[in-house]
Formats: structure tokens, C-alpha cells, sequence
């Protein structure tokens, strides 16, 4: 498998200006680039500009995997929105790490493949078909929606819902950078029932989904804060100056940010346990990993049983469609012990796998007329007259003839 790495920025506040397009443009000459996003591929050399800088001057969001393991994800918010006091409660960690650049403040969220074991990533990215040579290609598949989608969060953040950051605590606790004594920060609620923008960022850093449930069932109340709309009766309450002050953001700010911001302004006249998130769960580092081999040993054994109970519906529609089968073959057994003499002489495994269900099927009907030594002495002999095809006896084997 050759190289492959994928850079992706989006502008979603407010479009780059001319000026910032030109800027952006010295960075890379092959980069689709229009005023709210960058996509571009790298299958030799690396990106020529400064991700950093991109994310200070002109970018909300930015995303980048490599097919080795390598996976970051970088959100910006001004500070008025997500204050770098806060933040840092959770960024504990090299996976992740916050700074504060002007009146922006920008988290970088990393995964790195310590294992060596990245198979998930054809079926993350759609780069499982690109023939036998290892070339990628230029064209853009299902890697390009992980960043739209794991974006929607910035608004959510704003609003004050803290689940994004204690899902960054959680990566840091699941790559081993927090200490076992080190108390974690209020639980959010609503950590058990994820949006699609915080699933995916959990799938795409590979953030231990029972490491996340682990810690959502220390928390049982539901979070009354977290609706979606705004209560109408709630907005006119507020003070003039606070429920005109979104409307002047209107004209240059998206208007998701300047929702959560108001949103956020209702969060103020919650009790404080509601507003801040309740010490509901509050748990250390070393009591969450305990846990986490409680919560794997429960979905493991619901796996289990969910595969048992698929698999005996399995076997109940093969008994069936056997049965339907046999009906058939009693009219013509000898016909169908020469469609296996004729389906073996083809020497193709998918005329091997027919030839060894229709034996399968006489077995079962000789069980039906009480012919099974018969059946046997005849499957004897065919296997005698067969031995040297050892695929098709191999076939016969495993399913017990």
C-alpha cells in the first residue's frame, strides 16, 4: 500500500477574503481551494504550509489522516464562545492540547496508531478499491464527509455543551497520559447518546467506545438543557441588550454560532448544576479504566448472545430450505448422484461447493428412508474415485461427510 495523506480545512464563520485565497494558494498549487474550504492529497512530499498558522488566519476547522494511523483533528472558537480557562480542564495530554492565538482559541485533538494496526481505514476512508498497484488517485471519497460532520460540534461547544472536551479528556485518558489519582472533569450529560458529530469524532480518533460508556453510566439524570430549540417565553425574558446583540451578529457571523451564543446566554440563568454540568459522576482516571473491563465483558457477552441467536436463525432457514430441497431430490436420486459426478468432473470450487450440498442434501434424505448405509457406502466409493482432488474433499470434510 502506497502513501497517502489527506489535509482538509473549512471556513464556516465567515469565507476567506481574495487576499486570504491568494495566501492560501502559495501553500500548495494542486489543492482544490474555494472561500470555505481546502481538500488535497499528498502521495509523495507532505503539505509545504503551516497547519498552525492556517488555523490562526483563516480556517475553523481543519482534518488530516494518513494511511500509517496518523489522525488529528483541529477546531477554532473565539474565546468570547470557549475560554481557554475552560478548555484546559480537559486538555490533559499530548492528544490533546488547546493554545490561545489573539482573541481565537484552538484545540488539536491527535490519534496516533501506536499498534500498527490500522485496518478500519478502507472502510473509513473508501480506499479499499484502487487496484493491486497501491494507487490512491486524486479523487475524493468518503473521507471528505468526517469534517463537515465532526465540525457541527463547534456549535454545540458554544452553546455550552461540554461533551466535545470531555470526549478530548477521554482520549487522553485512553492513551495512557493521565495519571490513575487524577480526577476527572464534571461529567456532561448525554455522554450515552451521542449526536453524529461527536460518534463520528469518536470513531474517527478511535476513542474507546467503552471507555465512553463506561463513564456515561456514572450519570442517570438527563441534562434539561441540551434541547435543541430556543423556548420562545425563555428568549423574551432576557434583557433587551441581550436578545438584540445576536441579531447585529447576524449579518457577518454564521448564524449556527450566533444561535449557540444565545443559547449559551440562557445556560446563565440555569442553577449552576445544570449551567456547569453537575459533579454527577465525577470519577478518577484509574476508577474509569477499572470499569472499562466491566463494561467490554457486558457487550461482549450481549454480542454473543445476539450471534447466538442470529446464527440459530441461520441454521432454522437452512433445516428449512433442506427440507424443501429433499422433497425434490426423492423424485430423482439417481439424477441428482450423477449431477455430483458431473459437478466434481468441472473442477471449479463454486462446482464443488453445489456438488457437496447436494450430497449433503441425499445424506439427509437417506436419513428421511433409512438408506444411511447405503448413502455411506456410495459416498465411499466417490471419494475413492475423487482422492486426488483434495479441494473438493476438503469441501466434503467440513461439513461432516
Amino acid at each position: 500500500m502506497s502513501e497517502f495523506q489527506f489535509y482538509q480545512f473549512a471556513a464556516i464563520e465567515r469565507p476567506l477574503t481574495a487576499e486570504q485565497m491568494v495566501e492560501v494558494r502559495r501553500t500548495s498549487t494542486r489543492a482544490e481551494i474555494t472561500p470555505t474550504s481546502f481538500v488535497n492529497t499528498y502521495q509523495w512530499g507532505d503539505f509545504k504550509g503551516s497547519c498552525e498558522q492556517l488555523m490562526e488566519s483563516c480556517y475553523d476547522a481543519h482534518l488530516y489522516f494518513a494511511n500509517w494511523g496518523d489522525r488529528k483533528v483541529v477546531l477554532r472558537w473565539s474565546a468570547d464562545d470557549l475560554p481557554l480557562a475552560v478548555a484546559r480542564r480537559y486538555c490533559v495530554g499530548p492528544s490533546a492540547q488547546v493554545r490561545q492565538s489573539g482573541d481565537r482559541v484552538i484545540l488539536t485533538l491527535s490519534s496516533e496508531d501506536q499498534d500498527g494496526d490500522h485496518d478500519d481505514f478502507e472502510d473509513l476512508f473508501d480506499r479499499g478499491d484502487r487496484g493491486d498497484r497501491g494507487d490512491w488517485g486524486d479523487e475524493h471519497g468518503a473521507e471528505e464527509h468526517w469534517l463537515p460532520s465532526i465540525a457541527e460540534a463547534r456549535h454545540d461547544v458554544a452553546a455550552g455543551d461540554l461533551r466535545l472536551l470531555y470526549l478530548a479528556w477521554l482520549l487522553c485518558v485512553g492513551g495512557g497520559e493521565v495519571p490513575d489519582h487524577a480526577v476527572g472533569p464534571p461529567l456532561p450529560a448525554g455522554l450515552e447518546d451521542l449526536p453524529h458529530s461527536l460518534a463520528d469524532l469518536t470513531t474517527f480518533l478511535r476513542i474507546d467506545a467503552d471507555l465512553v460508556t463506561a463513564a456515561a453510566t456514572a450519570r442517570s439524570q438527563p441534562d434539561p438543557v441540551l434541547e435543541p430549540g430556543l423556548p420562545g417565553e425563555r428568549v423574551a425574558a432576557l434583557p433587551d441588550e441581550d436578545k438584540n446583540a445576536p441579531l447585529r451578529r447576524l449579518p457577518s457571523e454564521d448564524p449556527k454560532q450566533v444561535a449557540a451564543a444565545l443559547r449559551r446566554r440562557l445556560r446563565q440563568d440555569r442553577p449552576k448544576a445544570l449551567a456547569d454540568g453537575s459533579s454527577a459522576g465525577v470519577r478518577t482516571a484509574g476508577q474509569l479504566r477499572a470499569a472499562v473491563s466491566d463494561v467490554t465483558a457486558g457487550r461482549l457477552a450481549r454480542e454473543a448472545a445476539e450471534r447466538r441467536v442470529r446464527e440459530e436463525a441461520v441454521r432454522e432457514a437452512a433445516v428449512v430450505a433442506q427440507r424443501g430441497r429433499v422433497t425434490v431430490l426423492a423424485g430423482d436420486r439417481e439424477g441428482a448422484w450423477a449431477r455430483v459426478e458431473d459437478l466434481i468432473g468441472r473442477r471449479a470450487g463454486r462446482d464443488y461447493a453445489t456438488a457437496v450440498q447436494l450430497l449433503a442434501d441425499l445424506a439427509a434424505l437417506a436419513e428421511q428412508d433409512g438408506a444411511t448405509a447405503e448413502f455411506d457406502e456410495r459416498l465411499h466409493e466417490l471419494r475413492q474415485r475423487h482422492r486426488t482432488r483434495k479441494a473438493f474433499l476438503r469441501e466434503l470434510t467440513a461439513v461432516g461427510l
